[in-house]
């Protein structure tokens, strides 16, 4: 959502004013011609509403910075994990302190200042990688190529171009499927429950598993 004249009070309290979508905002959205967004909405349209991010995903995975908006989404959103959520119902006193103990001690380590490479400049003076090896929202930077090499047991279908944009977090639920580990949802098995593992996040590459796991995409 595009903001103008944010301000803070010395209460703590945040004040903005909502904008108009328009070219020259960051990410530059608006002006990119590789959006992908349905023929039937017009650009401001379809920008102008909430999506989920896989919508977001398909939209802007070709575009300059990629998967920046989603990444950056994630950045500065809090997702309370087990352990650290001390609002949860039915909590103990002392299991309630303790919870938010761990969510500042969390909070604590969180970066202050975030840096990303400019166009053409590198963080890494081992190698040249136009946008800084990973260090920019860039597409260059992150848009990478996962390849499964199989056999003749492992059910990956031969020859197989996956046209699906994914991100990373869909390494592990992929292999896990593959390996039988992870049910529906993306919810580990009995044996990876007793080890302490929770729902994993991403979606699985159903192309490659060689089923659908529905119901797997989070909506924010």
């Amino acid at each position: 959502m595009p903001i103008a004249n944010l301000s803070q009070d010395a209460d703590g309290t945040i004040r903005f004013d909502r904008a108009e979508w328009r070219p020259g905002l960051p990410l530059k959205i608006f002006e990119d011609p590789r959006v992908d967004i349905p023929l039937d909405l017009n650009r401001h349209a379809w920008l102008a509403n909430w999506h989920t991010d896989l919508e977001w995903l398909h939209a802007l995975h070709k575009t300059q910075y990629s998967n920046g908006l989603i990444g950056l989404h994630e950045q500065f959103t809090l997702f309370p994990a087990p352990g650290t959520d001390a609002d949860a119902s039915n909590l103990a006193p002392d299991e309630k302190l303790l919870r938010a103990f761990h969510r500042r001690q969390r909070r604590l380590v969180e970066c202050d200042l975030m840096v990303f490479a400019n166009n053409h400049w590198n963080f890494d003076v081992r190698g040249f990688n136009p946008g800084g090896n990973h260090g920019s929202l860039f597409r260059i930077s992150t848009h990478a190529t996962l390849l499964f090499a199989g056999g003749e047991h492992t059910g990956v279908p031969r020859g197989l171009a996956v046209t699906e944009p994914y991100d990373s977090l869909s390494v592990v639920p992929t292999i896990l499927a593959l390996t039988g580990r992870i049910g529906s949802d993306n919810q580990p098995d009995e044996s990876l429950s007793k080890r302490g593992f929770i729902r994993f996040p991403g979606r699985v590459i159903n192309e490659v598993a060689g089923r659908d796991f529905g119901g797997n995409v989070a909506a924010h």
